[in-house]
Formats: structure tokens, sequence, C-alpha cells
């Protein structure tokens, strides 16, 4: 008799749970399916319904939209057809508040608009961000995320201010979402962005960078939602990122993300005359000299041209140590993607660490001429670095970017 009695609330309680979703149903001239452990049958009912539908609109009168006391009324909608057999779902009414006046009102709350762009699953477009996050861990600020968020500025609304100088304001934030999807971290800014006269194409020309170093307290996947809104023209866009940061701790190979830049061959007559991709070893010295660096090409754009002089750079963690000679054994090989299908794969180096002061976390470094007969694409570069001093599944360790190869 008593787990009877406890079926029949619980049911009675499952069925009452889902009143508030037919009623919402209703109020918005939706279709409600009621749970029926059979989602073949909803979903048929949910396809015949949209097989054959009218679609009607119309436009209020003005007076609809007028205040009575200061207050917003609510209008009520009723739809009737004459024709027997069909039926009609509508909404059941509307606040009398104009599309434009609900805009300068969002115009008016920017913290709304940012908001909005933050919690939306999809990036805005109308300002152009790019968001480039990667890991690293040091011994000062333990593990850490680096964000750079790329700005085109020919979104922003510049004044020219009497000296000539062009003045904008931006509204930035950014929030951080752990694996349970609860925020970890928020932050909030306003920056007022002055660039000289002289200056000002070239910025407009290549944009700038945002740099934020963000501590990890704890080990996971998180999601980074980045929002900027323009303070005069009332514009917001938005970028978002995934990014595991691994446990640091554990004392296994790792390797920080890569951060890669372009240059321009000062002297392309002294370049390979094939024109193949050729891949010097990462070590830990010095990348060649002679080079211009292109803005589009740094490590928050990733734009490179056919030809051009990738520098990559990263780092090794937790390397074993010989027992004899106290360095570690480590080689470190470089493999480039196009459409996922490998279209060069270098050699596997041995990596030199005399340079390096600090062994568990040691810089390495190399260079990579992208070939003028590589077609324009998306592109990956892949690094391995194999610890020879370990043997089974932690031997290697791998880490990616991607970057864009355009004419």
């Amino acid at each position: 008799m008593m787990i009877s009695s406890l079926e029949t609330m619980r049911a009675r309680d499952f069925f009452h749970s889902q009143g508030g979703l037919n009623y919402l149903a209703q109020q918005t001239g939706g279709l409600f399916i009621r749970n029926s452990n059979d989602i073949s049958r909803g979903i048929s009912r949910v396809l015949d319904d949209q097989r054959g539908y009218y679609l009607i609109g119309y436009v209020p009168e003005e007076s609809t939209f007028k205040s009575v006391q200061g207050r917003r009324e609510f209008h009520k909608i009723l739809v009737k057809v004459k024709r027997p057999g069909l039926h009609v779902r509508s909404r059941a009414g509307f606040f009398g508040v104009a599309d434009d006046e609900r805009q300068r009102s969002d115009d008016a709350a920017p913290g709304r608009q940012l908001i909005a762009a933050l919690t939306s699953p999809f990036a805005s477009g109308d300002m152009r961000l790019k968001l480039t996050s990667f890991y690293g861990q040091d011994a000062d600020r333990g593990a850490f995320v680096r964000s750079l968020l790329h700005i085109d500025a020919r979104d922003l609304t510049f004044t020219e201010e009497p000296d000539g100088t062009r003045k904008a304001v931006i509204d930035l934030a950014a929030i951080t979402f752990g694996e349970n999807g609860r925020p970890v971290d928020q932050n909030n800014y306003t920056y007022t962005i002055g660039v000289r006269a002289e200056d000002f194409e070239k910025l407009r020309e290549s944009g700038f960078v945002y740099n934020a170093v963000l501590p990890v307290k704890k080990v996971g996947a998180y999601q980074l939602r980045v929002a900027m809104r323009d303070a005069r023209s009332g514009r917001v866009g938005s970028a978002n990122q995934f990014i595991e940061v691994p446990d640091f701790n554990k004392g296994r190979l790792t390797l920080s993300g890569i951060v890669v830049a372009g240059h321009k061959m000062a002297d392309p007559k002294k370049s390979d005359a094939s024109g193949s991709s050729l891949s010097q070893p990462a070590t830990g010295g010095q990348g060649e000299t002679g080079s211009e660096q292109d803005p589009q090409a740094g490590p928050a754009v990733r734009t490179f041209r056919a030809g051009m002089l990738m520098d990559y750079g990263f780092f090794i963690y937790n390397a074993k140590l010989d027992r004899e000679t106290r360095r570690p054994q480590i080689e470190t090989q470089l493999t480039l993607y196009r459409d996922g299908k490998p279209v060069f794969t270098g050699q596997a180096n041995p990596f030199d660490p005399s340079q390096q002061s600090d062994l568990k976390r040691m810089a390495a470094r190399g260079r990579l001429k992208l070939g003028a007969e590589l077609p324009p694409g998306e592109y990956v570069l892949q690094m391995v670095v194999t610890d020879k001093m370990v043997k089974g599944k932690h031997r290697t360790a791998t880490q990616w970017i991607d970057f864009e190869l355009v004419n």
C-alpha cells in the first residue's frame, strides 16, 4: 500500500511539473509534447505539424505603444479562422514596447549587452575578435592560462581630439567556465584607447592585442568567453575557446601551448631554391635573424603567407634526467597538416639542454619555412616530444596550434 501511494504521488508530481512547460508553449504559440516514453512519436508529431502552415503578421497601431500612467499595457492576441478543420496557434499577447525603443534601452545598458554576448552559445559578429589561449606553468604563478585577444581596430569608433590624436572607448568582459558549466572567474574593464595621428592608419590596418594572464587554481577543462563593446556605436563582439589545463604536479612529460610568429624574408634570394618546407630543430638557442616580423602573423592572428619564416616556441615540463649525466634525453619532431593530412614531417631531432637554467621547465624553439608551393587554407602545426628515459604511454607528449595560409 505504501509503495503504491508513493508511485501515485510521484506520478502526480511529475504531471504537475510539466504544467509550466505546457503553459509556456500555449502562451507563445508553440507545441508541447508531453512525456510518453515514446520519442519517435513525439518527433513525428513535430514533423507533421511543420508540413503545412501559414505565418501571419501585422503592424500594430501607434497607440499600441503608448504608456498608460507610466506603464506598458499587455495586449492580447486572438486569431480566428472561418474555414473548418484548421487549427490556429499564436502568441497570447505582447507588451507595447517598440523594437527601436528596445534597442535604445539596450544601448543605454552596456552591461546587459555584454552579459547577453557572454552567455550566448554563438559568437557575435558585430565586431571582429579572435581569441587565442594557451596554458603554461612557472615557479612563481604555478599553472596559468595566457589569453591573447586580437581586436580589429576598423570596428571601433574613434574621435579626433584637439591635438590630432584619435580616441576610442571599449567595455571588455571576460568569464571563465569550469567543467561543470559554473563560472570560475569573471572580470570587467573599461579602456580608453589613444593613438597618435601618424600611427592611426597602421593601427586600423593591423589591429591590436589585449593580453591577459589568469592563474589556474584547479586543473581541468575550461571555456573562456570574452565580449567587447564599442562605447560610442554600441556594437558588440564576442569570442570563446575551450582549453584543457593538465596537472603539472604528476611528474609526467608535458608541453605548454605553442606560440608562433611569422617573419618576412629580408632577402628572398637567400631562401631555398626549391621552395620546400624546411624545419630547423627545436632547441634552446636563438632563431635566425635578418627578417621582418609581420603583425598579422603574430601569435594572436596567425595569418601567414607562403614563403614566410615561422618561428615557434613552447616549454617542455617534467623531463626525466639521466642518472649519470643528470641531463634529459629528449627528441622533438614537427609535422604540418592541412585538412587532416600531413604535408610535411620533419626529422626527429635531439634536444640540446645545454642552455637551459631549469631542466624541469625547458624552453624550446625552432623555425619553419613555409614553402612557396603550399596552397592557401587552414593548417595545423603539431609538435611531438619523446622522452627516451621513459617507457610506456607517458613517453611522448603532443601539442598543436592552428594557423591560416593566405595568398
